[in-house]
């Protein structure tokens, strides 16, 4: 009988101590360490849905992963019809270029988040955008704040994501779902305001296709 209630107590504490590490696990924090860019030649389509100075009605848009010279060093590119986004290494816009690569827009610092990525999150950065048409410098501060870590369900399926606000000085409003694994936006709500240079707008963004190499 000895033995028995031996190792009945034995499999209590077991259980227990698998119950409290399985509980331990469910409640750790979700953590973007750092930014992993999609691997070269990884391709993704968007559709956007624009009003006011965004444009109007919906089009969809190809993205591939490339590389470009940026301050004399090889950098990642997001490529488009439209344009061309320079990012650094932490996934920060470092410029924005025309289809054939000539500068539109440049920041200092380059613009974009603080690693590591959890939930509650927030900063504050200053920038200086520059208009290379008119060599024009406007500074702005950025508002940054990780609000989830949720399932984001778009025409190219369902995805873990962080949920992030973004609210500038320059008149911008804007919600980004960034998904980890992929290492993109697979959702993306934009607003300019009254305040906005280019006039009041939204623009709606959803992830239709991917082929992401790993």
């Amino acid at each position: 009988m000895k033995s028995l209630f031996a190792f009945k107590v034995h499999l209590a504490t077991a259980s227990l101590a698998a119950a409290l590490v399985a509980g331990g696990c469910s409640m750790m924090e979700p953590k973007a360490e750092s930014y992993v860019a999609p691997p070269l030649g990884s391709t993704w389509t968007v559709a956007q849905r624009n009003t006011g100075s965004y444009g109007s009605g919906t089009v969809q848009v190809p993205f591939k992963s490339a590389e470009r010279l940026w301050g004399g060093k090889v950098t990642t590119a997001f490529v488009s019809s439209q344009q061309v986004i320079v990012a650094t290494s932490d996934g920060s816009w470092a410029g924005i270029l025309s289809p054939d690569d000539k500068t539109i827009l440049s920041y200092d610092p380059p613009f974009g988040y603080d690693w590591p990525l959890v939930v509650g999150k927030t900063w504050t950065k200053s920038y200086k955008m520059t208009v290379h048409a008119n060599q024009r410098v406007f500074p702005f501060d950025a508002t940054f704040k990780v609000e989830a870590y949720e399932d984001v369900t778009v025409p190219a399926g369902t995805f873990k994501a962080f949920k992030i606000s973004q609210v500038t000085t320059a008149g911008a409003e804007d919600t980004y779902w960034f998904a980890p694994e992929l290492g993109i936006f697979v959702k993306q709500s934009l607003k300019r305001t009254d305040k906005s240079g280019y006039g009041p707008g939204t623009r709606e963004v959803e992830l239709v296709s991917q082929s992401i190499k790993k």
